[in-house]
Formats: structure tokens, sequence, C-alpha cells
């Protein structure tokens, strides 16, 4: 009995300093923050994606997850990431210093297409009342359509409390309507009035949910010469719902992605029919080795009962080998690619991606169609200046023997 109770209280000398040092000692978990270098923004937009690190331990913090998470605010650039010792002797503090970018500017537009120029400009503030907030106002003009529009969304900053976004357009235009060779299926003259209303609440980190309501009305205009135009034009409130997950990763040059975003909106009819809008997304990019990652996009639209002045591009599902003036109803796409970069100066990062695309539409002339082919583009990831990104791309259809370009502004990392 007696050797049972000394193996016993040799257990508990054993034990007891280690469980003193797990409970009484948090030297090496971050208990604060600690962000250099803001000018403009206020210093809780930089805080709340740093706050998930607090509680970690601090030899196992991911200095590249911190990176990822200012760079997903689109207005700060990430320039050292730190553990030092909390001056109280109580654990340890995250210190980060930042620059932040360019986020006021004006944006001069020039679009050149087939038989048609239009050119124009905005003035943007991606980071308004130093809220990373967003807002806009420009117009553009060309020799068959104009258009102006204004825009402002408040990103959700305080716990619990939504952000929300207001948009209002006018556009006067010939709209052309085409096939996969950008040959015109439709053509005729339109306004169109726009305006929505929206708010949104960020569950988590990485989870958020969104309401909105909008207001759009297409009244037809007499055309000199139309092909296949509406009968009528239309006016609908659209209420819709979303939720979107996203998770973010940085690997010393490309920012890799998860993410996914589902969305259903009603569009009551005041003037033509009522109708729905189901809307899918994913996206899946992951870094092989640094610098080098596969990139998969993918997306489905479903609008039963959607009238031909509200058909959708294939922008919706994230695919470039069809025209933008291409309309269908329903879609079903992916693209799957590899992306290295090529150059990283103190600007940016310059990188050329290749992908191999495939898309299923379904359209009111044309019925069901299934195309695919080849796209490449130059990406420029910009540092300085807050937006995420110029490509230069081209794209070539093969079942339409098609070869067009594109140019971009604004796509994720």
């Amino acid at each position: 009995m007696k050797i049972m109770r000394w193996l016993a209280l040799s257990w508990l000398v054993v034990l007891i300093p280690e469980t003193y040092s797990q409970t009484l000692e948090p030297g090496g978990v971050i208990t604060g923050l600690e962000i250099s270098g803001l000018k403009r923004t206020k210093p809780q937009v930089a805080e709340r994606p740093l706050k998930q690190f607090i509680g970690q331990d601090a030899d196992r913090l991911d200095r590249d997850a911190v990176h990822a998470a200012l760079m997903d605010t689109g207005i700060l650039e990430p320039l050292k990431v730190e553990i030092q010792d909390a001056q109280d002797g109580n654990g340890k503090i995250l210190m980060v210093e930042v620059r932040e970018k360019w986020s006021i500017f004006p944006l001069p537009v020039i679009f050149v297409g087939s038989g048609s120029t239009r050119f124009g400009g905005f003035f943007i503030d991606t980071n308004a009342f130093g809220l990373s907030d967003n807002f806009f106002i420009g117009g553009m003009y060309g020799s068959d359509s104009w258009m102006t529009g204004l825009g402002y969304s408040h990103t959700p900053v305080p716990e619990g409390f939504p952000g929300w976004r207001l948009f209002a357009m006018f556009a006067q235009a010939e709209l052309h309507h085409t096939d996969q060779r950008n040959q015109d299926l439709r053509r005729f003259n339109l306004d169109n009035l726009s305006t929505s209303a929206g708010l949104t609440y960020p569950f988590t980190d990485h989870l958020k949910g969104s309401l909105g309501i909008s207001y759009e009305q297409r009244m037809l205009r007499e055309t000199g010469n139309p092909l296949a135009a509406p009968e009528s034009g239309e006016r609908v409130i659209g209420i819709s719902a979303e939720v979107s997950l996203r998770k973010s990763r940085w690997d010393g040059f490309l920012l890799s992605e998860e993410s996914l975003y589902g969305g259903y909106t009603f569009k009551a009819g005041l003037e033509g029919p009522s109708f729905q809008v189901l809307h899918f997304q994913g996206i899946y990019k992951k870094s092989l080795v640094p610098g080098f990652r596969v990139n998969l996009h993918t997306g489905a639209l479903y609008e039963p009962g959607v009238t031909l002045l509200s058909e959708s591009s294939p922008a919706a599902v994230q695919v470039a080998i069809l025209p933008s003036s291409f309309s269908a109803r329903h879609y079903g796409g992916a693209s799957l690619g590899l992306e290295k970069y090529l150059v990283k100066i103190s600007a940016g990062v310059l990188s050329g991606v290749v992908s191999y695309q495939a898309v299923y539409s379904q359209g009111s002339i044309l019925g069901d169609q299934f195309d695919h082919g080849i796209a490449g583009a130059l990406s420029f990831y910009l540092s300085k200046l807050a937006i995420p990104a110029l490509e230069i791309g081209i794209a070539y259809n093969v079942p339409a023997d098609y070869l067009q370009g594109s140019f971009s502004l604004g796509m994720s990392l």
C-alpha cells in the first residue's frame, strides 16, 4: 500500500508543474493586435480580419494566412508580420505593418467592338470614409448608346451590424443579342432603368448572407432596322436571397481561393410575366507550388419563364469562349486551367493563365447548345492600386471556329 501511495505522489509531483505552466503561463498565446501604417483606413477595418488569430499559439501562427486575410480587404497590402511579447508580459502581440493602396482615382474607360466605339469615365473610391466602403459615379457614351450610374456599398465592420448597398443606373442602347460567332440574332433599341438595395450580414469570417430588392424598367424605343425584337417592354420588382462562403490563402505570389455562392431571385412582373432565377458559382484555386496554381471555375444559371429582355450573358457562369452579347435562359459551365506567375515587382504580380472551358446553354432562338474551347490571359494583380486586377485575354470556341479578345477590370486575385 505504501508503494502505491509513493507512486501516486510521484505522478502528482511530475504533473503539477506541467499543469501549472499550461494554465497560468499564457506566454505563447496571441492576446492582442498592433497595426501600423494606417493613414485613411479606420483601425477596426484592419483589425476585423485579424481577430481570428487571437487565442492561437504564436509558435504555430501561419503568416501566409495573416497575409491572405489582409489582402482580402482589397485596400491593404501587408508589408511585415511579426510576433512580440506583450508589454505586461501576458501573452504575445501580433504586429502587422501595412501599406494602404490608392483607393480614390478617376478611371477612364474605352471600349472598341465590331462596329462601335464607346468611351467614358468613372470616379471611384474603394475605401470611402476609411471604412472599406465602395463608391462610384460615372458614365459612358458611344455612337449607339450611352449610360450613367452610381452606387455605394457599406462593408460590415462592427460585429453584428450588417452592411448595405444602393445602386442606380440608366442607359439607352441599341442592343445586339448574338450567336457564338457574334452574328446578330436580335437587334432593337432599349431604355433601361435599374435600381437596387440590399443588406449583407457576415455570419462568420468566411460565411455571409444577403437580402435584396430591385426595380427594373425596360422600355422599347423605335428602331430603324429591328431584328426579331421583343413585342413589349417590362417592369419587374425583384426580391433576392444569397449566401456565400469564401476562404483564401497566400503563397507569396498568388492568392488561392475556395468559394461557393448560391442565390435565388423572384422577379414579380408589374408589366409582363413573373419569373424565377436560380444561380450557383464555385471557385477552387489551389497552389501546387508557390506561384503556380490550378484554377477551377464552375457555374449554373436556371431562369424558368424569363423574358427575352432579361436573358443573361455567359459571364453568369464564368466562361470566356462566348461573346458577351450572347444571351440565353439557362447555362451550365466549367473552366479548368493552370496559372503561373511571370514577374513580381513592387507594383504587383504579372501572371499567365491557360484554361479549357465548356458551357451548355439553352436560349429562345438557338435552343440547346454545347460549346467548348481554350482561353488564355495575362493578368496583372495590383498591389498599390485598390483594383484587384487587370486582365487581357483571348479565347477560341472550337465548334464555332471563332476567336475573340477581352479586357477586364476588377477580377479577384
